[in-house]
C-alpha cells in the first residue's frame, strides 16, 4: 500500500488508522491511540480546573473589594481635616478657633474609634462580618450630616465623634472578611486591600476637597463609600469561618461553594475549620471565657505582636501626615500649591498600595515591614532637615524638599506600616479571642493615632518642629527590630498560624518548614 491509500482513509478516525497501519507494519497501535485521547482529556480537564480556579479566586477578589468600599470611608473619615480646617480658619460662619479646634477636630475620630472598636468586636462576632458592613454602611452614611448642616463647632464635634465610632467598627471588619474568604496563596493580595482602599478614600478627599467646602465635602464623604457599601454587601456570603464557628456549616459549605472551584475539596475546608475551632475552644464563648482564654500565652503573644506593629506605625507619624498634610505645607511655605502637593501624596500613598498588595505575597511580610521602617525614617528625618535648614536661613532653592520627603514617608509607609498589621490582625489572632483580640489591636491603633493627631500642634509650639520630626523618625525605626522576630504567615493557613504559638507545635512546623522561615516564592 502506497502513502496515499493511507490518506484515503485519515478522515474514518484515529481507530481505522491504526488498524490499517497494523496490518501494513505489524504493530499495535491502538494503546498509543487511547494514550493520546486520555492527554488529550487530562489536557482539557485541566484547562476547566485552571478556568475554574481563575473565576473562583476572580469571585474572592471582588467580594474584597467591595468590603474595602468600608475603609474607603475610613479614608475620608481620616483625611477630611487635612482640607477642612485651612477652610474653617477663613469661615466666618461658624465659631471656629483655631488653636482650640484643630487639634480635637483632627483627632476626635481616632479617639471615638475606641469605642466603635469595642463594639465592632461584639457586633461581629454576633452577627457576622458581612452582615456588620451591611448593618453599619446607611448609619455611617448618615452620621455624616452633623458636619453637613453644622451652625456651630459642637456639631462638627458631634459629627467627628460619631463618624470616629463606625471608623472603630469598619478597620477590622474587611480585613477579617477578607481572610476568612480568601485561600492561603492569595491572603496576602486580598489583605492588603483595605489599606489599599483607605489611601484611595484619602485620595478622593482630598481631591475633591480642592474643588469644594468642607460642607460639600462632608457630603460626599457620606455619599461615595456608603451607598456602594451597603448594595454590594446585601448580595455577598457571610464569612465561612464565622458560620462555622456559629455552628451553620449548610451555610459555610454553601459561602465555600461560592468562593472556591468546582474541584475544591470543600467538605475537607470546613472540616479543617470545624477541627481547629473545637481543638482550639473558639466555639461559641462568653466574653468571660474569651478572658479566660487570653491569659494563655498561644493567645496573648499573637494578640501583642499586632499590638507592637500598630505602635511602630502610628508613632512614625502617619496620623499627623494624613490630618495636617495641607499645613504641613503651609508651614514648610514653598512655592508648591499645598492643596495640588496633598493630591500628589495621595495619590502615591494609594500606588504604593498597589505596589505592597502585589509584594506582600511574593516577598513576605517581614522584609515589607524592615523595608517600611526604614524608608519611612528615612522620610521623616528628611523634611525635618528641612526645617531645620529653613530654620537657619539655609533652605533656599530647596522647596522640593518637603514634598519629596512625604512622597518618600508615605510610599514607604504604605508599603508596610500600613496594609502589615491589619492583614496580621487577621492572619495572627487566633479564633478562640477574635473578638478580644481585634478589639485591642483596634484600640491600639486608634489610641495611638488619637495621641500623635492630637500632640502635634502642642509638640510644634513647645519644640523645634525639625525636632519633632525627627522624633518620629526614631520611633519609625523600631519596627526593624519588631520586623526581625515577627513569624512570617506567607502561605499559610490560618489552622497552621495558630497551631505555631500553640504549646507543643504540630509536624507541619517543624524540620524544614517553621512558620519563621520564608517559604519560596510561587512561581
Amino acid at each position: 500500500m502506497m502513502p496515499h491509500d493511507i490518506q484515503e482513509h485519515s478522515g474514518e478516525g484515529d481507530s481505522e488508522c491504526a488498524d490499517l497501519l497494523e496490518s501494513e507494519l505489524n504493530v499495535s497501535l491502538k494503546p498509543l491511540v487511547v494514550k493520546a485521547g486520555q492527554n488529550g482529556n487530562v489536557f482539557v480537564a485541566k484547562r476547566r480546573q485552571e478556568a475554574g480556579d481563575g473565576w473562583a479566586t476572580t469571585k474572592q477578589i471582588v467580594a474584597a473589594i467591595f468590603a474595602s468600599l468600608s475603609s474607603v470611608s475610613i479614608g475620608f473619615i481620616t483625611a477630611y481635616s487635612s482640607l477642612t480646617l485651612p477652610q474653617l480658619r477663613n469661615d466666618t460662619s461658624i465659631d471656629y478657633v483655631d488653636a482650640r479646634d484643630s487639634g480635637w477636630i483632627a483627632s476626635l475620630p481616632s479617639i471615638s474609634s475606641i469605642l466603635g472598636s469595642l463594639m465592632g468586636g461584639f457586633v461581629m462576632d454576633a452577627i457576622g462580618p458581612r452582615t456588620t458592613l451591611v448593618m453599619t454602611a446607611l448609619p455611617c452614611l448618615l452620621s455624616w450630616s452633623f458636619v453637613a448642616f453644622a451652625n456651630s463647632i459642637a456639631l462638627i464635634y458631634v459629627g467627628r465623634f460619631i463618624t470616629g465610632i463606625f471608623l472603630g467598627i469598619f478597620s477590622p471588619v474587611p480585613q477579617v472578611y477578607a481572610t476568612e474568604i480568601a485561600e492561603p496563596r492569595i491572603r496576602g493580595l486580598m489583605g492588603a486591600f483595605p489599606e489599599a482602599a483607605v489611601a484611595l478614600g484619602s485620595l478622593l478627599c482630598y481631591g475633591f476637597g480642592s474643588a469644594m467646602d468642607w460642607r460639600w465635602l462632608a457630603v460626599m464623604s457620606a455619599l461615595v463609600p456608603g451607598i456602594p457599601l451597603f448594595i454590594s454587601m446585601v448580595i455577598l456570603p457571610e464569612s465561612p469561618q464565622w458560620l462555622t464557628k456559629k455552628g451553620k456549616l449548610e451555610k459555610a459549605t454553601m459561602s465555600l461553594e461560592y468562593f472556591r472551584s468546582e474541584t475544591h475539596n470543600i467538605k475537607a475546608e470546613v472540616e479543617a475549620i470545624h477541627t481547629n475551632i473545637i481543638e482550639t475552644a473558639g466555639s461559641e464563648l462568653s466574653m468571660w471565657d474569651q478572658l479566660y482564654l487570653f491569659k494563655k500565652p498561644q493567645n496573648w503573644k499573637p494578640v501583642l505582636i499586632v499590638f507592637l506593629v500598630f505602635m511602630c506605625g502610628q508613632f512614625s507619624g502617619f496620623a499627623v501626615v494624613t490630618a495636617y498634610t495641607v499645613d504641613i505645607f503651609n508651614q514648610a511655605n514653598t512655592n508648591i500649591d499645598s492643596n495640588t502637593a496633598t493630591i500628589i501624596v495621595g495619590f502615591v500613598r494609594f500606588m504604593s498600595t498597589l505596589v505592597s498588595a502585589v509584594l506582600l505575597d511574593r516577598a513576605g511580610r517581614k522584609p515589607l515591614l524592615i523595608i517600611s521602617a526604614i524608608g519611612s525614617s528615612i522620610g521623616m528625618m528628611s523634611i525635618g532637615i528641612f526645617f531645620y535648614l529653613d530654620e537657619e536661613k539655609s533652605s533656599e532653592g530647596l522647596g522640593w524638599l518637603p514634598l519629596a520627603s512625604l512622597l518618600i514617608y508615605v510610599f514607604f509607609n504604605e508599603l508596610g506600616y500600613g496594609p502589615i498589621p491589619w492583614l496580621l490582625s487577621g492572619e495572627l489572632i487566633p479564633l478562640a479571642v477574635r473578638t478580644i483580640g481585634n478589639g485591642v489591636a483596634v484600640t491600639a491603633y486608634s489610641l495611638f493615632a488619637f495621641i500623635i493627631g492630637l500632640t502635634f500642634p502642642m509638640l510644634t509650639d513647645l519644640l523645634k518642629t525639625y525636632i519633632v520630626f525627627w522624633m518620629y523618625a526614631v520611633f519609625s525605626l523600631s519596627g526593624v527590630g519588631l520586623g526581625i522576630f515577627l513569624p512570617e504567615t506567607r502561605g499559610r493557613t490560618l489552622e497552621e498560624i495558630e497551631k505555631f504559638f500553640a504549646p507543643k507545635r504540630s509536624e507541619s512546623f517543624s524540620g524544614e518548614t517553621p512558620l519563621s522561615k520564608t517559604p519560596e516564592p510561587e512561581p
